[in-house]
């Protein structure tokens, strides 16, 4: 608390300096705060005030001018920045800080390879900064390197081991060069190493379930929610596995618990909706459908299910209402195409038939559709539209059967 009431007290005190136009003093450290705070609030212009102050009063300093460097930067000035720190590099050798800020500039303006260049220079000057081995990896993926991208990453890890960015770029690098054993191994081995990265076995435990080692999955689960009990995409990763194995009771304990640790979300209410359906338990999965749509009245999948379960358990009327409600809400050519087929189920063929208008206008002409829109046309007399709708079909199919014989009568 009383660092923070200096930092503010320095930025008044440079605030009323400007205001008034007295000369305060501010030694190097409090300008190079006062810099820095403008620079993070993105205020460039009380920036250049404050670094031309610092400037009269510390001429030439190294760190006022990198400031000077960022901030050309910042207001895209990139020619000048990079002007700037070319200069700084023939006067001042090692300055590990003039070489990041050049790979950012170069990496900001696509030049990647310029970029891995000024990095490269950093690494002389630290070879242990994981920093710089993470900024590496970032420029080689640019790039589509993915095996240096990965040789960077483990560099990082090596003078970093908890480091969870170097972690997630590792397994990245994996999985875009396609070694999938190798990455399984690398995590296997990262947690032996490290038993407690909750990070490291949630990263194994995904590795497992893309192998179907389900179990071996929840073991892995189990060890990440141990370490850190409010671990939240653990708790999603075992109750999928469990919904996976068959034991809805325990998939929908574990979907519940993460209502705890956060805000309700729909994921988690269609999900819990999604076992109790699978356990044949309509009126539970009903009510947690509603929850999800409740949060997120755009959250597609919940209406869909929802209309479903409704028509399946022959409550008809209110399937419709919702599915009314669906295409209201969020238009897909899925929710027309289902409230087409409620429609039709009770015998309202005009509207059914401007819900497969609706639905065909919402995304591509798909045969069964266009083939019960037809059969309807062909009832209510349109003749016209009838045969519109099917040469338009058939330039899209020509070699579908099922287009040339309702266009022939057959």
């Amino acid at each position: 608390m009383a660092k923070q009431n200096s930092h503010d007290e320095i930025i008044q005190r440079f605030e009323k300096m400007i205001i008034t136009g007295k000369n305060y003093f501010f030694d190097l450290n409090e300008f190079l705060e006062i810099i820095d705070h403008y620079i993070f609030v993105g205020n460039y212009t009380l920036a250049w005030k404050a670094i031309n102050k610092a400037d009269d009063q510390y001429p030439e300093n190294q760190e006022i001018t990198l400031f000077k460097a960022e901030v050309l930067a910042l207001e895209n000035k990139y020619d000048e920045a990079l002007e700037l720190l070319e200069t700084m590099q023939k006067k001042i050798k090692n300055n590990i800080e003039v070489f990041l800020l050049e790979a950012d500039i170069f990496s900001r303006t696509n030049q990647h390879q310029k970029a891995i260049k000024s990095l490269q220079k950093a690494l002389k000057i630290n070879k242990n900064d994981p920093e710089i081995y993470d900024l590496l990896t970032i420029e080689f993926l640019y790039l589509d390197n993915y095996e240096n991208a990965l040789k960077a990453a483990l560099l990082s890890l090596k003078y970093d081991p908890e480091n969870q960015a170097a972690i997630y770029n590792a397994v990245s690098c994996y999985d875009y060069l396609d070694l999938t054993d190798q990455s399984i191994k690398f995590l296997e081995n990262y947690v032996d190493r490290m038993p407690m990265s909750e990070i490291g076995w949630s990263l194994l435990a995904k590795k497992y379930i893309e192998h179907q080692e389900y179990i071996k999955a929840l073991k892995a689960l189990d060890f990440a929610i141990a370490i850190d009990d409010k671990f939240l995409g653990a708790y999603y990763d075992k109750a999928h596995v469990l919904t996976k194995l068959g034991n809805y009771t325990e998939a929908i304990k574990f979907y519940k618990i993460t209502l705890g640790i956060s805000d309700p979300t729909p994921f988690a209410y269609y999900h819990i909706a999604k076992n109790f359906e699978l356990d044949n338990q309509p009126e539970q999965a009903i009510k947690f459908y509603q929850k999800a749509i409740h949060e997120d009245p755009g959250h597609y999948k919940s209406w869909f299910r929802l209309i479903n379960i409704l028509a399946k358990e022959g409550k008809i009327k209110e399937a419709l209402k919702n599915s009314e409600k669906a295409v209201q809400t969020i238009p897909t050519q899925e929710l027309y195409e289902q409230y087409a087929q409620l429609l039709y189920q009770t015998d309202q063929i005009d509207k059914t038939i401007k819900a497969l208008e609706m639905s065909l206008k919402m995304g591509p002409l798909k045969i069964p559709i266009v083939l019960m829109l037809a059969d309807l046309y062909q009832f209510t007399g349109d003749k016209e539209k009838f045969r519109s709708l099917l040469l338009e079909a058939r330039k899209q199919y020509p070699d579908s059967k099922e287009i040339q014989n309702k266009m022939s009568g057959n």
